[in-house]
């Protein structure tokens, strides 16, 4: 059985949460061509308070380039710019989901210094990124990843020679949350299982 969340690992991932929330809210938004799920979607991930950081994740991923491209005036947090701009073409003159929408582009980004941040990195099909992370013991620790939609993505946590978090599936939208019980390095995969590359946020706290 999958054990319970402890309420300070609940609290750490409950931003990450909100953040996967609002990814699957838009993708079920264009898959329908509902503009409220777009919007509802938008409002979501401006008042989560995790901030974007340009430039390179840190670590040193093993396989293909990673960091900021051509891909990131799409990315973290203008995907929630984007959702408004298709949640008004969809729209269609419709002026209760304008409103709704003005009102969303209205918000302040509720993304806080010093907090959690969330980078960019590309990844082409067939190909892996490594990431060596540190997370303190007897504290909570959150993994999250999001794709563009090109590719599924898988995401593993090794801790040593154990297999601490895995969150495969379909889809490239993961969450991996745990309470870190040794010291020392974290090995986290991220994994294209598709053949495009995929453009994808990754997050720890």
């Amino acid at each position: 059985p999958i054990p319970e969340l402890g309420a300070d690992t609940a609290a750490a991932a409950a931003p990450f949460e909100t953040l996967e929330l609002s990814a699957r809210l838009a993708r079920l938004g264009r898959d329908r061509a509902d503009p409220w799920l777009l919007a509802a979607a938008a409002r979501l991930r401006l008042s989560t308070p995790i901030p974007f950081r340009p430039g390179p994740v840190e670590g040193t991923p093993e396989g293909s380039v990673a960091g900021d491209d051509s891909g990131a005036a799409q990315s973290w947090p203008q995907t929630a710019v984007a959702w408004l701009n298709e949640a008004e073409a969809l729209a269609d003159g419709d002026p209760q989901v304008l409103a709704f929408i003005q009102s969303i582009r209205a918000m302040e980004y509720k993304g806080r210094q010093g907090g959690p941040l969330v980078s960019l990195a590309r990844l082409p099909g067939g190909q892996t990124h490594v990431f060596q992370e540190r997370f303190t013991p007897g504290r909570p620790a959150v993994v999250y990843v999001e794709g563009d939609g090109d590719a599924p993505l898988a995401v593993t946590v090794r801790a040593g020679k154990g297999m601490i978090c895995q969150a495969a599936g379909p889809g490239d939208v993961k969450l991996c949350t745990w309470t870190a019980r040794e010291p020392g390095d974290y090995r986290v995969e991220v994994r294209n299982l598709g053949a495009a590359t995929n453009r994808y946020a990754y997050g720890t706290n």
